[in-house]
């Protein structure tokens, strides 16, 4: 009887992977909010999302080499359609980890996720570091996060589908 018990409970994590059921990536609040500071001073280490596990996406979408793109289990959105939809809608999920990041150097950083786990990661993170949810909002579907005498907004879009981490000054 132990046994069976015991190969059970050793089949549940394989299960998990099997339905797509991956852990969440970590990733610091703290890190991306100093990454965006950072690239404001134009001294961006360059390996913050490969730490992760994230790999760098190639693409024609970006042409002038001002994006970077970075994903973790997404693929491309077959339906993405570049004059009617934002740029984020490139991607599509794999599974309940996926996540991508769309780099901008010269402004804002922009974390795409599809899992509210990873909402609430990210909104408690922004939370314990200060930032308070604003009452003006930019638009019904974007929630405001800033904090005293931070130079970076972090805003919050949500979709029916997926979220938008954006931070920006």
């Amino acid at each position: 009887m132990r046994k069976i018990i015991f190969s059970v409970l050793l089949s549940i994590p394989l299960c998990l992977r099997a339905q797509g059921n991956l852990p969440l990536l970590q990733m610091p609040v703290l890190e991306l909010l100093q990454y965006q500071v950072q690239k404001g001073k134009r001294a961006v280490a360059p390996c913050l999302f490969s730490k992760y596990g994230l790999r760098r996406i190639p693409t024609e979408f970006v042409v002038d080499g001002s994006r970077q793109l970075w994903g973790w289990h997404v693929s491309p959105n077959t339906d993405f359609d570049q004059s009617k939809q934002p740029f984020y809608r490139l991607f599509a999920k794999k599974d309940n980890s996926s996540l991508a990041i769309i780099d901008d150097r010269g402004g804002t950083l922009q974390i795409v996720f599809w899992n509210k786990g990873y909402y609430r990661a990210f909104v408690s993170g922004l939370q314990s570091h200060g930032y308070q949810l604003q009452q003006v909002r930019p638009a019904n579907n974007v929630l405001r996060f800033q904090r005293e005498g931070s130079s970076v907004i972090a805003d919050v879009t949500v979709w029916a589908d997926m979220y938008v981490l954006e931070l920006h000054s």
